[in-house]
């Protein structure tokens, strides 16, 4: 007789003590399996949330810790190995078939057969919950931030980001109780105090929260640039192999008004080239090489870019990320609107 086994979800929940520590189930942007980052035995596990894993004919409740485009990481009481299939099943209806490829204690480290589109996985939890009490949970992403504290700009990198706050990685020192407004690419300014501070790592948390009708777009822009397909004329430029004056391959020659930031400076500017990933505009001002400044095209916020390469009062710049070709396009398609 076949063995089957439905466990509750207690069963799954009472192997891994609580704690001051408490987990929540992270989505993640990134396409590869997610990495486990601390034991799952120093966290409280109790807000993670519940899926399915089949193996054959065994069938376990399992918790997800992350999910990913990639993969997942789940808490799961079943007897399985490296290279082994299973299915997992999520409470939204998904049924998502990977292999295992780790394994410690009672963590699976799980890759899924095809790349999965996680966002459809969020919208569907948040349809699920009451209308006035809709939460998006924890998202992880990789994306540059300008934060502002006092007088100073510094560039940041914001690894995930909620409704009530956002984990960052800076460079800086930041105290606890500062506060704070930070400004990720493609998001207005956001308000914030940090609470607490780990190395290079700092927690933001947003006053006002950041509302989900705000996140949920934000984050399929940041999925669609990561998952677009590059154009061959918006080859990445090499700032030791550029011929200084020298446009870059597939750049476009325009005489586009925009402005420049640098700190607290503010100034305006005709760019003369443009690609998804450089900018050329001619400035008299005093500027440095890997000076980071933001450039404010027509119809974009501020776009973190650094100084590679300068040419008597020619500079260009690289975007910490490159534009997203549509992105691109109506910036171009405003330059050739403008009378000459």
């Amino acid at each position: 007789m076949p063995e089957n086994r439905e466990s509750k979800p207690h069963r799954a929940r009472r192997r891994w003590p609580r704690t001051q520590l408490l987990f929540e189930t992270v989505y993640s942007l990134s396409g590869d399996v997610p990495p486990v980052d601390l034991p799952a035995d120093e966290a409280d596990d109790s807000v993670l949330q519940p899926g399915s894993v089949v193996l054959g004919s065994i069938r376990e409740v399992c918790l997800i810790r992350k999910i990913g485009a990639g993969g997942a990481v789940l808490h799961a009481d079943i007897p399985v190995e490296e290279g082994r299939r299973l299915e997992l099943e999520l409470e939204t209806g998904e049924h998502l078939d990977g292999t295992i490829v780790w394994r410690h204690g009672s963590e699976l480290g799980l890759r899924f057969d095809s790349p999965i589109d996680v966002l459809p996985i969020l919208a569907r939890n948040l349809v699920t919950q009451p209308g006035e009490r809709r939460r998006m949970p924890r998202v992880e992403v990789s994306c540059p931030a300008r934060l502002e504290r006092g007088s100073r700009d510094l560039l940041v990198t914001i690894r995930d980001i909620a409704q009530g706050g956002a984990k960052i990685e800076s460079g800086f020192d930041l105290i606890p109780e500062e506060k704070v407004v930070i400004t990720p690419e493609g998001l207005g300014p956001l308000a914030g105090t940090v609470r607490w501070v780990r190395g290079q790592s700092a927690g933001i948390e947003f006053e006002p929260e950041l509302e989900w009708q705000m996140l949920m777009p934000w984050l399929r822009m940041r999925s669609s640039m990561r998952t677009a397909e590059p154009a061959s004329a918006l080859a990445a430029v090499d700032p030791s192999s550029s011929a200084l004056g020298t446009a870059e391959p597939g750049a476009v020659q325009l005489n586009l008004p925009a402005r420049v930031r640098e700190g607290t400076r503010r100034w305006s500017i005709d760019v003369s080239t443009l690609t998804a990933r450089t900018v050329e505009f001619d400035c008299f001002a005093a500027l440095r090489l890997g000076t980071l400044l933001w450039i404010v095209l027509p119809g974009l916020e501020g776009w973190p870019a650094r100084i590679v390469a300068i040419d008597g009062y020619r500079f260009t710049c690289e975007f910490t990320q490159p534009l997203h070709p549509a992105v691109l396009e109506r910036i171009l398609a405003t330059a050739r609107s403008l009378p000459n």
